[in-house]
């Protein structure tokens, strides 16, 4: 655990500052710990009852990590030393599928090393419209990974933006949509029904307030569904039509830490350390 003080320049001070600035504590989130931050952390101390001396150490880490849950998604093309991993690093969202038959290669590997961890784990699948929602249900299932065990994660469906081999590819992949836009609907729809009845957990949808208000304007259909946010700013994101809070914000996609070589995409849980282990079915003390 690095200690941080007035001075340190890390992506684990950017982890630091979005924590403060999620609770409430004005900190500016720029990886660069000056006195703003400093003033911030010595506030969060003597709310806690800790030594107010500016300093995030131990103990302002552990309360901090309590308040604010941190976590990270991967894919295949992230790099992560899993042994000198942050230790503020709490949960992990695995990229397992993608379409009708497309397979991460480091799924089960990730995931095996996050559970290695102690850190909490989910799976989730990006949605291509050109396929049916069952193929890519079975698709994603077939990663294997147990929804019903403690410690899981709800699964989650990325639903976003569209990615082809060229530039070309991707603007018909996405004017599909708009071509088909109730067609598409239907598949997120049914892909949700399929993945909750078959896992018995009520699936994360991922997706931008940007890409919701483009492709699927006035549809509130899927606002019963936590949301997780994608939005790299500093105050809090905005919300696509029908939700009213959110579950997950990534507010990073760039990051670097210890323990990856950085792009990394981290994401910070609207809710306390209780709450998290709630929502992947740990039992929490009474």
């Amino acid at each position: 655990m690095n200690t941080l003080k007035n001075g340190s320049t890390c992506g684990e001070v950017t982890m630091l500052q979005r924590a403060l600035s999620l609770l409430g504590y004005n900190c500016t989130v720029d990886g660069d710990f000056g006195p703003g931050t400093q003033a911030a952390v010595e506030q969060f101390q003597t709310a806690q009852g800790l030594t107010a001396d500016g300093v995030a150490g131990p103990d302002t880490w552990g309360a901090l990590d309590n308040l604010a849950p941190q976590g990270m998604d991967i894919y295949h093309g992230d790099s992560i030393t899993w042994g000198n991993l942050s230790p503020h690093i709490q949960f992990v969202y695995c990229k397992c599928s993608q379409g009708a038959t497309y397979k991460d290669p480091m799924f089960t590997s990730n995931v095996n090393s996050a559970k290695g961890k102690g850190l909490i784990v989910g799976a989730y699948h990006f949605l291509t419209f050109a396929d049916s929602a069952q193929v890519q249900a079975n698709n994603f299932l077939a990663g294997g990974f147990d929804f019903s065990a403690p410690g899981s994660l709800p699964p989650a469906l990325d639903v976003e933006w569209q990615v082809g081999s060229d530039d070309a590819e991707t603007n018909e992949l996405n004017q599909f949509i708009t071509d088909n836009k109730d067609a598409c609907v239907q598949i997120i729809a049914d892909w949700l029904d399929i993945v909750a009845t078959q896992t018995g957990r009520t699936p994360v949808i991922y997706t931008a307030k940007g890409f919701m208000n483009e492709y699927f304007s006035g549809v509130t259909e899927f606002s019963n569904n936590p949301l997780w946010i994608p939005a790299y700013q500093q105050q809090q994101p905005g919300l696509p039509a029908g939700w009213t809070s959110y579950a997950i914000w990534q507010y990073s996609d760039n990051a670097t830490i210890p323990g990856t070589d950085g792009g990394l995409d981290l994401d910070i849980f609207n809710g306390s350390g209780a709450d998290l282990k709630k929502f992947a079915l740990i039992a929490v003390p009474a």
